[in-house]
Order: C-alpha cells, then sequence, then structure tokens
C-alpha cells in the first residue's frame, strides 16, 4: 500500500473520471468485504441451522463461529502488506479460490475436526478481502473520487450486517441451510472472475517479500486470535473458571507483548509503534472499537430481545433490521456530499450522537413492544451508522502517509473485529448476569402465600384447570407460568440496561474527538478558507 499510494497520483488525473476496468476492480474487492461481512453474520444467526445440518452440539457448534471469525484476526495484520508484495490480483484470486472450496465442500462434512479445519481454513481466506480492499481503492480511483470508494467500503459494513438476518431466515425458511455456504460459491466465483479481468497484473516485490517482518506477523496474528477466541468463548465458558479462556488470554497477551518488543527493536517493523502514537491515528482506533461496540443495539441486544421475548422468527427479524439496512443506500450518497463541505470531525459527531439517541429512544422497551416499536429509532440509528462511520473512515484515511499506510490499514482492521467482539462479549455476559440480578431482586418481593401473588397464580391456575388432569396440576403450572412472567421482565429490564450502555458509550466516545486534529489537505477534505490576511 505504501509504493500503491506514492504512485496513485502518477497513474490518474485527480480529477479524472473513473474508467471501466478500474471501478469494475473496485468494485469486485467491495463485493468481497461484502462477502466478509455477510458471512460472519450469517454464519452466527444460522448456527441452529448449521448444527442441525451438522449433527453437533450446541459445545461443538459454539466453535464454529469462533473458528471463523478468530482465523480473519490472524490474518488481518499481515493482509495489506500480502497485498502489497504479491499484488493484489494473485492474492485475492488465490484467497477466493481457497474460500470457494471450503464452501463448497463443508457441508458435505461428516467429522467434528473436518468441519473446525474447513471453517479455519475459510475465516483465514476470507480475512483477506477487507484489508486488501482498502488500499486497492485508493490506488485504482483518481484521487477526487477517493470519498466514494471509501464510503462504499464503509456502506458494506451496516447494510451486510443486518441484511444478513434476511438472508439466514430465507435458507431456513426453505430448509437450505447448505446454502449459508454455498451463496459463496456463487458470489465469490463472480468477485474473482470480475477481479481477473479488470485487476491489472503486478509482478511480486522480492525486495519486500525479502523485508518482511515475519515475527511480527507471528506474534501479531497468533496473538490477536487467541484474545478473540477468549472474548468470544468467555461467556459461555464463564471467563476466568475457564481454563481455556485464561490460557488464551495469557497467550494472547504474551503473544501482543512479544509483538510490541520485536516492533521496537527490529529494522523494518510490520506496524510502526511511532505510527499509532499519532492522535489522528489512535483516536480514530479507539472511535472504531466505540462504533464496534455502539452496533451492538441492534446486532445483538434488538434480535435477542425479538427472539426471547416476542418468540419472533428469523424472517420476522429480519424485516425489522432490514430498517437499519435499507435506507443505508439513499443515506450514504448524502453523507459523501457533506463531507465534500463539512469537516469529517463535525459529521461523526453528529453521526456518534444520533447512534447514541437511537440507544436511548430504545430504553423504554415494555414486553408489549413489537417489531414496529422499533422502527422510530431504528431509523435514528441508520442514519447515525451511516454517518458515524463512513465519516470516521474517510478522516481515518485522509491522515494517511505512503510510510503509514500497510500500518493504518491493519489498525482498522483489527480495531473493527476488536470492537465487534467486545460488544458482543461484553453483551452477552451483561444481558445475563442482569437478568439473574433482577430475577433475584423481583423475586425478593414476591413471597409465597402474599396476596398479590396468589391472585396472579389463582388467575393462571384457572387457565390451566381445564386441561389438568390431576389434582393440584394447575396450581403448579400457575406457578411455573408466573416464574416465566418474572423471568420475562427481568430480561426486558436488562436489555434496557443494554441500551443504556450502548447510548453511554458513544457519548462518552464523543469526548475523545476533541482530541482530533484538522488532517493535511486532500481530496477527501473540503477545502479550506483561509481567513484574509490583516490591512495594514
Amino acid at each position: 500500500m505504501t509504493v500503491a499510494l506514492e504512485a496513485a497520483g502518477a497513474r490518474t488525473s485527480p480529477t479524472a473520471a473513473p474508467c471501466l476496468r478500474p471501478v469494475a476492480g473496485v468494485a469486485a474487492v467491495l463485493l468481497g468485504a461484502v462477502i466478509s461481512t455477510l458471512n460472519t453474520r450469517v454464519t452466527s444467526f444460522g448456527l441452529a441451522d448449521i448444527r442441525g445440518g451438522l449433527g453437533l452440539g450446541f459445545d461443538e457448534g459454539s466453535w464454529l463461529t469462533t473458528a471463523f471469525s478468530a482465523s480473519q484476526m490472524v490474518v488481518a495484520p499481515c493482509a495489506a502488506w500480502f497485498s502489497i508484495v504479491i499484488g493484489t490480483r494473485r492474492f485475492l484470486i488465490w484467497a477466493s479460490v481457497i474460500f470457494i472450496l471450503s464452501s463448497l465442500l463443508l457441508p458435505f462434512m461428516a467429522g467434528y475436526e473436518a468441519v473446525i479445519a474447513l471453517q479455519t481454513i475459510r475465516g483465514l481466506a476470507v480475512g483477506t478481502f477487507i484489508p486488501a480492499s482498502l488500499g486497492f481503492i485508493l490506488r485504482s480511483l483518481a484521487p477526487r473520487w477517493w470519498i466514494w470508494g471509501i464510503a462504499a467500503y464503509a456502506f458494506r459494513f451496516t447494510f451486510s450486517q443486518n441484511v444478513a438476518a434476511s438472508l439466514e431466515a430465507w435458507y431456513s425458511e426453505t430448509g437450505q441451510w447448505q446454502w449459508i455456504f454455498w451463496q459463496n460459491v456463487v458470489l465469490t466465483s463472480a468477485m474473482a472472475l470480475i477481479i481477473l479481468w479488470a485487476v491489472p497484473r503486478e509482478g511480486i516485490n522480492r525486495e519486500l517479500l525479502r523485508r518482511t517482518d515475519w515475527g511480527g506477523i507471528i506474534f501479531a496474528g497468533l496473538g490477536f486470535g487467541l484474545l478473540y477466541v477468549a472474548l468470544d468463548q468467555g461467556n459461555r465458558l464463564d471467563w476466568l473458571n475457564s481454563g481455556v479462556v485464561v490460557g488464551c488470554l495469557a497467550g494472547g497477551l504474551l503473544l501482543v507483548a512479544a509483538f510490541i518488543v520485536n516492533e521496537a527493536i527490529v529494522e523494518r517493523p510490520l506496524i510502526h509503534l511511532r505510527v499509532l502514537s499519532q492522535t489522528n491515528v489512535a483516536v480514530p482506533a479507539l472511535l472504531i472499537c466505540s462504533y464496534g461496540f455502539g452496533a451492538q443495539a441492534t446486532a445483538y441486544v434488538l434480535p435477542d430481545y425479538l427472539t426471547r421475548i416476542q418468540g419472533l422468527r428469523a424472517l420476522q427479524v429480519g424485516d425489522v433490521l432490514n430498517w437499519i439496512a435499507l435506507p443505508q443506500v439513499l443515506i450514504i450518497p448524502l453523507v459523501v456530499l457533506a463531507l465534500r463541505r463539512i469537516d469529517a470531525r463535525l459529521l461523526l459527531a453528529v453521526g456518534f450522537a444520533l447512534i447514541a439517541i437511537g440507544s436511548w429512544m430504545d430504553t423504554g422497551l415494555t414486553h408489549d413492544w413489537a417489531g414496529g416499536d422499533f422502527l422510530p429509532s431504528q431509523i435514528v440509528e441508520a442514519v447515525g451508522l451511516a454517518i458515524g462511520l463512513t465519516s470516521l473512515v474517510t478522516f481515518a484515511v485522509s491522515n494517511i502517509k505512503p510510510p503509514q499506510a500497510a500500518a493504518i490499514a491493519a489498525t482498522i482492521q483489527i480495531s473493527r473485529l476488536f470492537g465487534i467482539e467486545l460488544g458482543t462479549a461484553f453483551m452477552q455476559t451483561f444481558v445475563r448476569v442482569r437478568e439473574q440480578v433482577y430475577s433475584n431482586l423481583i423475586g425478593q418481593h414476591l413471597s409465597a402465600g402474599s396476596d398479590v401473588v396468589d391472585r396472579v397464580v389463582t388467575a393462571l391456575s384457572n387457565v390451566f384447570g381445564q386441561r389438568a388432569n390431576n389434582i393440584g396440576l394447575e396450581t403448579s403450572q400457575g406457578m411455573a407460568q408466573a416464574g416465566r412472567f418474572v423471568q420475562r421482565e427481568a430480561y426486558v429490564l436488562a436489555y434496557i440496561d443494554g441500551f443504556w450502555i450502548v447510548a453511554w458509550v458513544l457519548a462518552l466516545a464523543l469526548l475523545l474527538l476533541v482530541l482530533l486534529r484538522r488532517p493535511p489537505p486532500n481530496p477527501m477534505t473540503p477545502p479550506r478558507i483561509d481567513a484574509p490576511a490583516p490591512s495594514r
């Protein structure tokens, strides 16, 4: 990416309209980014169908998503580098072939070990798509069109993350769970064919290959991968009470520490540490993590409520999430036009504020809320997500200098993956613990024999009385139903707390914006208006 950015201005006129092949090439790599995000979410939504189709238990199935996502983290630090060293065309074609074959074969696998192995291979292959796309966009388009490419890069995250529920639901409703994997054969084949036609051949840069920081690649990939495994399995295995989680945390932290030491002492590090110490690089990385955390309001809390409390099927949940996905098509072009005239920092503040407001609107939740009740907050969040991520990525990329390009590309991808996983792991544990707390607190106010409890149990017992065959059975059924009511209300209160957490995290993230400095003039920033010189 370093070499590419230096040559970008020489190969393209800053104001030239993009030609067909470069645009097709950009569309292909962006399709790869969509495939990557879509697969992660579809696999998560369709985990029950995959377990049933492959005959896996709950514990075995939980490792399917972990193996797939952690593998993407393993290749995140080095994917942008290797796309430069061996060429984007060669790099993505080989990754596409591996991903197509592993996706095609996985539904036919019988053994658990073979399934996990193929999931890991799939993750390693698809994990190259997103890091390689950003650099290709910048060196393939004329500078004036960079912002449109970056907007499309940001669009694919919010769109594919929320449309995945409807897609998986369609597979589930039609009984075609295999297409969770086979969809990649079609999509990735189309991507590879376009790349073969549109992306120019590049020779292997043997000088860069010789200078590759293999130690940094190994330490960073394995370290971040182990930390991801710990986060992904932490809630299920009860965190520090599990030897697996403790081992992954300890090993991951040691390897990351070794990576930092390695980068400090080697002559040509994979990621220059001084780059990460710059305010306009470190703060956007934290904001990307915050954005990933904030997206969990729609990625986890809302779907879990609709499934658990309202009993909605996946297709119905997808209909609700589409109110975030579909408006992106209209919002993103408007955001690009705004970025031409308004400082990205201001738009970033607006985006984060809208996400926080949308989450705050959901704190009025009751057990009666159905899909339509979330429509106002979903629209507010849709606008906020579109403005926030597009402005954030634009600001981060506008601070790129050629020697820093590969480091920033890796930083964006690692921050994105960690932000999403931190949000998911935290919310899963938080909702589980808060439900237990609220169940206990409600139970303390409902003692057996009290007038309120007796009236509720009697009313419920009368409902079951006509169907009860044994004496006393209707009373036990009434008590059980009352217990379910208590648990339902405890979950609702836990979800409300979850929405509050998201709102506060995004509100606090706004404070980080004061640390950002105006990026240097470039085609992605609005023109500066210099103050008039004072008259003499």
